[in-house]
């Protein structure tokens, strides 16, 4: 069988759905864009996933000790009512808090909500990796990975529906290499710590300390619900203002099922 040589081409999301939808490019990684595509009608489609949880931690300013000294406090958001608000609220509820004892602050991109919390506008903010590690660094403390909260994909495998239909075999083939680099994640991280080092420039022991807290997002058999995107796509349907409107229409796990059967993953 023929290695898969994938060029991988960093997009934002909205240009992600549009070149989905009109073949420019074979898959898209990150999840909410195929989720806006198939909204929108543009025929885009889940068709696995690579992660089943948020790989986010609760980042918050050094002075703050434990979940206890969280109340009153504000913390940056990217904008009210993403995603990442709701997760941030979801995150701090599941540490005791309860609807006004904080604050959201919109504040924009990584850069913009980290520069909120070195100058105490905001006190803590949800980090992804590389960023959470990095401020840990500095002496701010993490309280907590929404992984371990809440069930949301991030990144997964979407495609065309047509390309189901005219091309299974190399979307199976394409699923079985990403199960299967799921599968030595788990069992060969120092692997995956080298690649990680490669692409994203930092010390090894940053890429240990990152893929710690990574790791319980990571999916193990690709698998995902309608339950799953829920929150992503509630939140889809309001900035589109349609209602009622099914998620199964965004993902078909026909052949993820083929090939969990092939690798025993059932």
């Amino acid at each position: 069988m023929k290695a898969l040589e994938p060029q991988l081409i960093q997009m934002n999301g909205n240009v992600v759905t549009v070149a989905l939808a009109n073949g420019h490019i074979d898959f898209a990684l990150a999840i909410s864009p195929v989720l806006n595509g198939a909204m929108q009608g543009l025929g885009t489609k889940l068709v696995a996933a690579l992660n089943s949880r948020p790989p986010f931690s609760l980042v918050v300013r050094p002075e703050i000790n434990s979940a206890a000294d969280l109340s009153g406090k504000v913390f940056a958001v990217s904008s009210f009512g993403n995603t990442q608000a709701i997760l941030t609220e979801k995150h701090l509820q599941h540490l005791g808090l309860k609807k006004g004892e904080y604050q959201l602050l919109a504040m924009g991109a990584t850069p913009a909500r980290i520069a909120a919390m070195e100058k105490n506008i905001a006190q803590g903010s949800l980090m992804a990796p590389p960023s959470n590690v990095q401020l840990e660094n500095c002496g701010y403390r993490i309280l907590g990975n929404t992984a371990e909260i809440i069930v949301h994909p991030i990144a997964g495998l979407g495609v065309h529906e047509d390309r189901i239909k005219t091309d299974p075999d190399l979307i199976k083939r394409t699923i079985r290499a990403s199960l299967k680099s799921l599968q030595l994640l788990q069992i060969h991280p120092k692997d995956t710590i080298k690649i990680l080092m490669e692409w994203g420039r930092v010390s090894e022991k940053d890429d240990v300390r990152a893929l710690e807290l990574s790791k319980p997002g990571f999916s193990r058999t690709g698998s995902l619900t309608d339950d799953d995107l829920s929150i992503e796509w509630s939140f889809i349907q309001q900035q589109a203002k349609k209602a009622n409107v099914p998620v199964s229409i965004a993902h078909d796990m026909t052949l993820l099922k083929e090939v969990q059967k092939q690798l025993g993953l059932e």
